[in-house]
């Protein structure tokens, strides 16, 4: 009969078993690092083998990341402190930088960023219910708002570069949660504005934007078409010409 020892003993055998391996001098020396530390060869390389397992459980997408970017960091421990760092901060907000806590509150909140011209035009607009969101639409800032995320002068853009301009900030303020453009002919774009407020919100939209492209300022004449809905905008813009 086999006693409580014995069977302890047979169990240690059989979950574990020798492995006699040829090392270099530099893995010699990262193993007796850890030596000196207190631990065991059998736990370095328990946990050694268990890293390594995660790493290559990794997705394809990930590992062509890390591939990408682990020259720029040196080495890949660097690379791996650097997003662990910027993943601490994306769920740590005290320790999130303006740019990020901006990113949440936009998605998290629901929040809009909103020019100073804008918003002290929308209180006018309040004060004074007969003219409506007349003059927000006409006092807007937006070649300001196109000029800066280009940094190109207006008088070089393409009406292209002025639509596209207007996705990426208007997205980024959080007026718009989603923004289509499909281009109908040379000098012609089709614009689909989706959001989640109403009817009046697509209206001052329609009337802002057809204030932006009727604009003397811009060096080309156009032509806009439009329909407000409940939730989403319409916008078809074609350019007639070249101003002299």
């Amino acid at each position: 009969m086999v006693s409580k020892k014995g069977k302890l003993e047979e169990k240690n055998i059989a979950e574990t078993s020798p492995i006699y391996v040829k090392v270099s001098n530099e893995t010699r020396e990262i193993i007796d690092k850890y030596k000196d530390e207190g631990k065991t060869i059998s736990y370095i390389i328990g946990e050694s083998i268990e890293l390594y397992n995660n790493i290559k459980s990794l997705s394809p997408e990930i590992v062509g990341i890390i591939e990408k970017y682990k020259n720029k960091y040196e080495t890949e421990t660097k690379l791996f402190e650097s997003a662990i760092r910027l993943l601490d901060k994306r769920e740590n907000l005290e320790r999130s930088e303006d740019i990020d806590l901006w990113c949440r509150a936009r998605d998290e909140l629901q929040m809009m960023l909103i020019g100073k011209t804008t918003f002290n035009q929308l209180l006018s607009a309040a004060e004074s219910p007969e003219e409506s969101l007349d003059k927000p639409m006409k006092r807007n800032i937006a070649l300001g708002v196109i000029l800066w995320v280009t940094g190109k002068p207006i008088n070089v853009l393409s009406l292209e570069e002025i639509i596209y301009a207007i996705k990426k900030m208007w997205i980024v303020a959080n007026y718009f949660y989603f923004v289509d453009i499909k281009k109908l002919a040379s000098d012609e774009y089709h614009v689909v504005c989706k959001h989640h407020e109403n009817k009046r919100y697509s209206n001052y939209w329609l009337g802002y934007f057809k204030e932006l492209f009727l604009s003397e300022e811009l060096p080309f004449k156009c032509i806009v078409e439009g329909q407000a809905f409940d939730e989403t905008l319409s916008l078809t813009i074609k350019k007639l010409f070249h101003k002299k």
